[in-house]
């Protein structure tokens, strides 16, 4: 996986119509992989903070030509690792929502309160299969009284490839803020399979049953959750297809790698640590914090056995930006008095790597 994340980093570069933006994008993913979950402009070592600032909120560069190019190289990812003799392998497909909270004004940016929450809302879609971990899309929630999760969701799903229904047997698992009437069918006309949960004030378990405004049976189940503080209560699910509870439990559970991601994303790649304040930037502070976890996951996958997020994430550096890592040890080296002798100012040493003579 590692020369799929170097040609997909090449390819992503050779996108940028200038080496400006390049230089710029290679510094933001530095600052994402190596940011620790505190990644900001004014910490970077190779470009200033208001060259970043303006590359993510002024310069045009095809953002949504970086996500296409990003989508076609994960589908490749995928076939490639899938299973090619029969039964067809399945696919694991997780939504959830997760709120980046934030504090001050951003009166460009559609901020509301979610469950106590002030910030935005993102409804993100995870894919998973053996090691591979593809954080495929996302949409913005914009609160009560606009378009509903349900609605999101399925337009989230609508944006997979035709191809990877006839290649997996895709099984969408979410939580009970998706368990609506309207998202089930949705999923069944796709002709996908579906674990949701659902309110506790939905009727029966381990059965057959019908609920009100789907027009074909489900089969629910009932499991118990484990409380924070102790104890422990019951929660409800819905399958659409015909399983046992203990498999729809299984499957459920498997609902939780999402939480890993969100957890990776805001420790390890800053997702929530945007300061831009229009809409465009905080597009693309999002876009790369995902590019970054996507890159950090295909070298994971072929580093050492047990290599954490941040292992993976100065791993990925080392690998995919050797030049920066070389510049930043000099710049470093210099500030100490050790590198270059006398200075660089002869055209020895520094100009080499990074272009110029002296810092």
């Amino acid at each position: 996986m590692k020369p799929a994340a170097q040609a997909l980093l090449s390819r992503i570069l050779a996108l940028l119509p200038s080496p400006h933006l390049r230089d710029s994008l290679k510094a933001l993913l530095l600052l994402l992989l190596q940011g620790h979950g505190k990644a900001r402009p004014q910490h970077s070592k190779t470009k200033s903070p208001s060259a970043l600032s303006r590359f993510l909120n002024r310069y045009p560069w095809p953002t949504r030509a970086l996500i296409r190019l990003a989508r076609k190289e994960a589908e490749k990812a995928l076939d490639r690792a899938r299973r090619r003799r029969r039964p067809k392998p399945r696919l694991l497909v997780v939504l959830d929502l997760v709120t980046l909270e934030k504090r001050g004004r951003f009166p460009h940016l559609p901020l509301s309160f979610f469950h106590g929450k002030w910030g935005l809302h993102l409804v993100v879609l995870y894919l998973v299969y053996g090691e591979l971990r593809l954080p495929w899309a996302y949409r913005l929630w914009r609160g009560k009284g606009e378009k509903s999760l349900s609605l999101l969701a399925l337009r989230l799903l609508s944006t997979l490839p035709p191809w990877m229904p006839r290649a997996f047997r895709i099984r969408v698992v979410a939580d009970a803020a998706f368990g609506t009437a309207r998202f089930l069918s949705g999923v069944k006309r796709m002709g996908l399979e579906a674990v949701v949960g659902v309110r506790r004030d939905r009727k029966g378990w381990e059965e057959r049953v019908h609920l009100w405004g789907l027009p074909f049976p489900v089969w629910a189940f009932r499991y118990r959750y484990p409380l924070p503080g102790g104890g422990w209560e019951w929660r409800y699910g819905v399958a659409t297809f015909p399983a046992t509870s203990r498999t729809m439990l299984v499957w459920g559970r498997r609902r939780f790698s999402i939480e890993h991601f969100f957890r990776a994303m805001k420790s390890e790649f800053s997702l929530g640590q945007f300061g831009q304040r229009s809409a465009v930037g905080v597009h693309r502070f999002l876009v790369l914090s995902l590019l970054a976890y996507l890159l950090a996951c295909w070298v994971r996958v072929e580093g050492e056995e047990g290599l954490t997020w941040r292992g993976a994430g100065v791993l990925a550096v080392r690998v995919l930006l050797p030049d920066l890592v070389v510049r930043v040890v000099l710049q470093e080296l210099h500030a100490l008095g050790l590198w270059p002798p006398g200075g660089g100012g002869n055209g020895v040493g520094l100009c080499r790597v990074c272009g110029r003579c002296k810092f």
